[in-house]
């Protein structure tokens, strides 16, 4: 077997900021931190539409959602791709396997892969046309019961509350999840060729539940955590009836320390499943000991968790854009290195072509980011990204090198922040106009094929570090209070 192994692991709903590699002093991920100082981490990878199916038909394709057709979040929108990364390994002598979830319509169509077991969600929609199938609730029923429903802790998919799993540690999804990959991996794989495996687990999205070690673990430290409120964003008491998955605050510090804790938690547990899958894979002695293998690991899209008192993705913030992104392997020579490479999650699928000898289609609109990973300097570096998300908070954004800038096209509202001085997005420098005006162009370049926005510059209303009346209707100065 001349071609290496490949392992795809992504989680759902993952901020960058979660790893101890990437900051955090907090969450507990020693299994990933190890893994990515042994090999590629990227400090500024990003989900160009920061929503599940969107995000996930660019992994599938290596396309923006402005090419694959999706540049929001729709259900029953079934996906025909010209061709898709696990069919092109398919096709390359590759073994292709997912395992967890793969979120598009309708369930059970493999896009490729030889085989699926499916779990879009740990919740149980039986009645769901695009949730219903779910491999992990039927083995859960054989596992412990036919009466027992995942849904029973009452928490919502969407939602910010946060309590222990109401079932054992080994009924969790993560644990059945990462069951099924050592399954794979040590029993079910076929030894006569290489093998693609997407692990896809399902946290740490909510409904926010991880089992009680991990709660408690981070219920004692909620202390030491507090979300990060910009000079523009609002102050004040959280509503009293504010709807458990509403993405706008102003929200409880004490809840948002409790949704902390599930958040957390859920981490900190794909970490340890991890360590378990891992070894269990690769031990000395064992088939995949000796063979070269690559570990891709990154997320579809963030989670704001409180910042400037916003919840969820769809964001062009920080927190719900700015994803995990690093590259180690197993028997291949790889240098150990941070890369400040301005990378998307467009760039996974020709990775993992380039990674595997097969030819990167016309119509990806990633690039390979093999030769940064292999320690080679690149001919030209990614100097401009663009993201953006329809719906009721549209908004497109422009990364150029350092700065950040973005419009919401329900209000015409601008806002512009430099993330190397203020990479936490505090400080709205869209009150300095002439520094607008090189991003209003790229974006009216951008926008002016597109039926779906007016991108008119009469109308643009920089926020100068106000308050963005897109979340906050009515509000034209920053409420007054403790935060």
């Amino acid at each position: 077997m001349d071609k290496p192994n490949i392992l795809l692991i992504t989680t759902d709903q993952q901020r960058w900021d979660t790893l101890g590699i990437n900051g955090n002093r907090v969450c507990q991920t020693a299994y990933l931190d190890n893994l990515a100082v042994n090999g590629t981490n990227f400090s500024r990878a990003y989900s160009t539409t920061p929503s599940c199916i969107a995000a996930r038909r660019t992994l599938l394709t290596g396309q923006h959602g402005t090419s694959h057709g999706m540049v929001g979040y729709q259900d029953e929108v079934e996906f025909h791709p010209e061709y898709t990364l696990p069919g092109l390994l398919g096709e390359a002598g590759y073994q292709t396997q997912l395992i967890g979830k793969l979120h598009q319509f309708p369930q059970r169509k493999r896009y490729g892969f030889d085989h699926v077991i499916l779990s879009e969600q740990i919740d149980y929609r039986p009645n769901s046309p695009t949730f219903a199938q779910n491999d992990y609730v039927d083995w859960l029923h054989d596992a412990a019961g036919g009466n027992v429903d995942p849904n029973l802790h009452g928490i919502g998919p969407n939602s910010r509350l946060a309590r222990p799993f109401h079932l054992d540690e080994s009924l969790h999804h993560t644990s059945w999840v990462v069951q099924e990959a050592a399954k794979f991996l040590t029993k079910k794989r076929d030894p006569s060729c290489p093998f693609f495996l997407h692990l896809s687990f399902w946290a740490p999205h909510p409904p926010l539940v991880p089992p009680q070690f991990y709660y408690d673990f981070y219920t004692r430290k909620s202390s030491q955590w507090q979300p990060t409120l910009g000079e523009w964003s609002p102050r004040g008491e959280q509503a009293p009836g504010n709807q458990p998955d509403s993405n706008t605050g102003p929200y409880d510090l004490e809840i948002m320390r409790n949704a902390m804790a599930g958040y957390y938690g859920l981490v900190h547990q794909i970490d340890d499943a991890i360590g378990f899958l891992l070894p269990r894979a690769f031990t000395a002695g064992t088939p995949l000991a000796s063979q070269p293998t690559w570990i891709i690991y990154t997320s579809d899209h963030g989670e704001m968790l409180g910042d400037h008192q916003l919840f969820r993705k769809v964001l062009p913030y920080e927190g719900a854009t700015h994803v995990p992104l690093f590259v180690t392997s197993r028997n291949i020579d790889q240098p150990k290195q941070s890369s400040d490479e301005l990378a998307c999650l467009e760039d996974i699928c020709p990775t993992i072509l380039d990674m595997a000898g097969v030819g990167i289609p016309q119509a990806v609109d990633g690039k390979s980011l093999l030769p940064v990973i292999a320690g080679k300097p690149k001919k030209s570096k990614r100097t401009i990204l663009y993201g953006e998300h329809s719906g009721g908070q549209a908004n497109h954004w422009i990364i150029q090198d350092q700065i950040k800038y973005i419009w919401f096209a329900e209000t015409d509202e601008e806002q512009l922040f430099d993330l190397t001085a203020d990479p936490r997005e505090t400080k709205d420098l869209s009150g300095e106009t002439a520094r607008l005006e090189s991003f209003r162009k790229l974006l009216a370049a951008r926008l002016k094929d597109r039926q779906d926005y007016t991108y008119d510059p009469a109308k643009l209303k920089p926020l100068a570090n106000q308050q963005p009346t897109v979340f906050w209707p009515g509000f034209g100065k920053l409420l007054q209070g403790s935060g």
